[in-house]
């Protein structure tokens, strides 16, 4: 069975939080994905996979789980989606409210040279960041074609952004985690 449980990342070393979408029951018993971690009551975790979870949501199992029918949008995989993507465009613009976003492939290479670690984004449609350069330093990790240009110029408040570099390690680690769930959803549908 691929639904977990709290218990479950207790138990075991080989799982890790950060590759599941936590799943809460509302007191309406309507299933709402739980992306800040913070709803109360009975959860499960699900693979952050679109095509795993509208299996797992077409079968009985979470009826089995909940030990009561619950209730769920048609789209509901497409809300989690929605949800990531609005998530992560929120942290990028708060990261660029604290001042560890650089705009453009010139000012990420600039920021490489004096930092040591960095999480680029690229648009879809632009060009893939060159090989054996800064830019592909084991410290760099980069997510390619998860977003358009126009979703990154709304949350960076520029035009025509391609290319955005966050350089500070917790914002790094809390979009990283959130940009591989999402990359979990567009790669498996």
């Amino acid at each position: 069975m691929l639904i977990f449980n709290k218990k479950n990342f207790l138990d075991r070393d080989d799982l890790n939080e950060d590759d599941f979408i936590k799943i809460s029951l509302s007191p309406d018993n309507i299933l709402v994905p739980d992306l800040h971690n913070n709803l109360p009551g009975r959860s499960v975790w699900l693979p952050a996979n679109k095509s795993i979870i509208t299996d797992i949501l077409k079968k009985e199992d979470l009826k089995t789980y909940f030990g009561m029918p619950a209730q769920l949008t048609s789209d509901f995989s497409d809300l989690i989606e929605k949800m990531l993507r609005k998530k992560i465009l929120n942290s990028v613009s708060l990261t660029k409210k604290a001042g560890s976003l650089s705009i453009g492939m010139d000012a990420i290479k600039t920021q490489l040279i004096d930092k040591k670690h960095c999480l680029i984004i690229t648009a879809k449609g632009a060009k893939s960041l060159p090989r054996n350069s800064v830019f592909t330093c084991k410290s760099v990790s980069c997510f390619e074609n998860l977003f358009d240009e126009i979703e990154l110029d709304q949350s960076t408040g520029k035009h025509k952004v391609k290319y955005v570099g966050i350089f500070s390690k917790s914002f790094k680690k809390t979009i990283q985690v959130d940009l591989n769930k999402l990359k979990g959803f567009i790669n498996n549908h």
